[in-house]
């Protein structure tokens, strides 16, 4: 089931049952629920069990282990600004809060995902004006070319299986955000690093300079045929 049918189910029964919910409570259950409307009632129980019969925005997240989606848009602000320095200083906060990398590439993948859909069809970018979360992601939609979008969602979809196998899953994350700024064109980056592109134009001019000089051929001697 699409997430806003299990969100719509939860209200009906939360209702009837008398518990309080906050709606962004509700919605990352019905994110995490993956279209499972039995696991999206049975997280929603743990849930109230563990919010002391209340279900709320920073408990349920800290039960589901997921990420602040805050930091997803200033990571992907800054892959779209080409801005490294804030890519690792956003990393080195999630160490040091104890927010799970594979949680980060998951809602990163989820926000790019309506994103590369703004940018495909404007006009639903106000489809869902009742998400607190559409503003934000028309705005990156806006500030990312579509073809970057789409390079990001492919290495934040196959960066979650780079996680296990790097010594440090922190490490790994940054690595796999990184990537794109690697496959940036140098365009795109002068803004952001002068002194990259000054000495790739130095090299081009000393390049183009020698172009001019003719070579030298050396002729090998031909040896008569025995």
């Amino acid at each position: 089931m699409a997430p806003e049918t299990v969100l719509e189910h939860l209200v009906h029964v939360l209702s009837a049952e008398g518990v309080t919910a906050d709606e962004g409570a509700l919605r990352l259950l019905a994110r995490a629920a993956r279209g499972s409307m039995r696991d999206a009632l049975s997280l929603t129980d743990q849930a109230i069990a563990f919010g002391s019969g209340q279900l709320l925005e920073a408990p349920v997240r800290q039960m589901l282990g997921a990420v602040d989606r805050s930091y997803v848009f200033r990571l992907i602000e800054a892959l779209a600004l080409g801005d490294g320095k804030t890519v690792v200083e956003t990393s080195e906060t999630l160490r040091r809060n104890g927010l799970n990398p594979a949680s980060t590439l998951e809602e990163m993948t989820q926000v790019l995902q309506r994103m590369a859909v703004c940018q495909a069809v404007p006009q639903a970018a106000g489809a869902d004006a009742v998400d607190p979360d559409a503003a934000d992601i028309a705005r990156l939609g806006a500030l990312m070319p579509a073809d970057e979008t789409q390079l990001l969602y492919s290495l934040c979809l196959h960066g979650r299986s780079e996680l296990g196998l790097a010594p440090d899953e922190y490490a790994a994350l940054t690595m796999v955000l990184l990537r794109l700024l690697a496959f940036k064109p140098v365009g795109a980056l002068a803004a952001h690093s002068p002194g990259t592109l000054a000495e790739k134009k130095t090299l081009k001019q000393t390049v183009e300079a020698t172009a001019g000089v003719p070579a030298v051929v050396v002729k090998a001697a031909v040896q008569p045929a025995p």
